[in-house]
């Protein structure tokens, strides 16, 4: 007995003269990883520097000091997210994550170094338009300054249905302009049902789709819900026009240039009769269709969506019928473009005129004797943006109230999302039955 305790006792006394062996950190292998360490009041150095590696791989190539990198985003099956933020500032400072509606996150810096992280849980249509804050210094902003979370549920009418003919979407190719926006290439489609038939083209209406590449493939893509309503019977039998705005190549290659916001944020009737010249006639020489304006409805979103209110403002022959989502019906002009008094600065007579910018168009509705032919669908949410350019959700109220106040029929869904048209394209179906009713 005596040697067995002779054993026991100098091993136990070894285990107890030793410090503690702690328990490594675990490893860091995503966004909600980092988010469950953040959520601690003290943080180890093991779990720092677990934090600090993950995200230096993940900015290996972004220098986090300009506050222009984009955050890390990690969507949850409940329609929220999880945001982790990370910037490099002195080690004296004070760092803030700042947005609109008075919203703030301190940030933390990361043991004795210069990277300071925060980090949130966002629920279901939620959007942050932010901004970095470092002693009272605002950095970054702009496209990766801002995220969102928004998810609605397709209807039937979205989704393919068995038995239902399906129409042939067409890839035109590219198409090089000549007259309007001269050498600028845009790829095209056209959709045409399964219920066409050319001996009765009087009756058939016409769809353009601004942005058009990003409507035609996917869930509730709108050649999907075209065959389900003109099957149905709810809406005519229409061919749809796709397009996507024009690009001019760059010598030697490399990313062609936009020219987006030449042709869609720009207030004249220019676009639309690019339309009436250029495109339609290559339509109709194939599948001819109605030509009474009434049978024509034009659709875009942000950007493309002032256009479509452009194209039948301008264009009122050929337009009447207008489906917006999230319409960007504010003021484009740069600060230069004002009129300005004194020696160095003046702008005469016709260098500043109504139709510069869709933040005008609802005086011009209020004002316009006699009023226009038209029938007009606007959608937006209170998370839309906000920025220099004005607020987009107050400037679709203001067309809806000029609208109503003109005496136009038109409708404004309002509903919680973002700058994006996932809730417009949600609610397609109901739109496309609304739009095609009697003015």
């Amino acid at each position: 007995m005596k040697d067995c305790r002779d054993r026991i006792v100098p091993a136990l006394l070894l285990v107890l003269a030793c410090p503690a062996i702690m328990p490594a950190a675990p490893p860091i292998r995503s966004v909600e990883d980092v988010h469950r360490i953040l959520q601690k009041d003290t943080l180890t150095a093991e779990e720092m520097a677990a934090v600090r590696d993950y995200l230096m791989q993940r900015y290996r190539k972004e220098n986090l000091s300009l506050g222009t990198h984009r955050h890390l985003l990690k969507r949850l099956a409940d329609g929220g997210g999880i945001v982790v933020w990370a910037l490099k500032a002195p080690k004296q400072s004070k760092v803030t994550v700042v947005a609109e509606k008075g919203r703030r996150w301190p940030m933390r810096r990361l043991a004795d170094g210069d990277l300071w992280v925060a980090s949130a849980r966002f629920g279901n249509f939620t959007s942050v338009h932010y901004r970095y804050d470092v002693d009272g210094k605002r950095l970054g902003g702009g496209r990766n300054g801002r995220f969102g979370f928004e998810s609605y549920t397709w209807t039937p009418d979205s989704l393919e249905q068995p038995g239902v003919p399906k129409g042939k979407l067409i890839d035109m190719g590219r198409h090089t302009s000549r007259k309007y926006f001269p050498g600028a290439q845009r790829r095209w489609w056209i959709y045409v049902p399964a219920q066409y038939d050319r001996k009765n083209a009087e009756n058939v209406k016409l769809l353009v789709v601004q942005d058009g590449q990003g409507y035609i493939r996917g869930e509730g893509n709108v050649c999907t819900v075209m065959d389900n309503l003109i099957h149905k019977g709810k809406v005519p039998v229409t061919i749809v026009v796709f397009l996507s705005p024009g690009e001019y190549p760059r010598a030697g290659g490399g990313k062609p240039r936009s020219n987006r916001s030449n042709e869609y944020d720009t207030c004249t009737p220019r676009y639309a009769t690019f339309l009436s010249e250029e495109i339609l006639p290559l339509v109709r020489e194939k599948y001819p269709f109605s030509e009474d304006p009434w049978d024509h409805c034009i659709m875009g979103a942000s950007s493309g969506g002032s256009c479509a209110f452009t194209a039948a403002w301008h264009r009122n022959d050929l337009f009447r019928r207008v489906i917006s989502f999230v319409g960007s019906f504010c003021d484009f002009r740069g600060l230069d473009d004002y009129p300005r008094y004194g020696k160095s600065h003046t702008m005469q007579g016709d260098d500043f005129g109504p139709w510069k910018t869709a933040h005008d168009y609802p005086a011009l509705i209020r004002k316009t004797e006699p009023r226009k032919q038209l029938r007009v669908f606007l959608q937006d949410g209170v998370n839309d943006l906000d920025n220099q350019l004005g607020n987009w959700f107050l400037n679709n109220q203001r067309m809806a109230a000029a609208l109503a106040y003109a005496g136009y029929p038109y409708r404004f869904v309002a509903g919680k999302g973002m700058h994006s048209k996932r809730h417009g394209m949600a609610i397609l179906p109901e739109i496309m039955e609304w739009i095609w009713q009697e003015p």
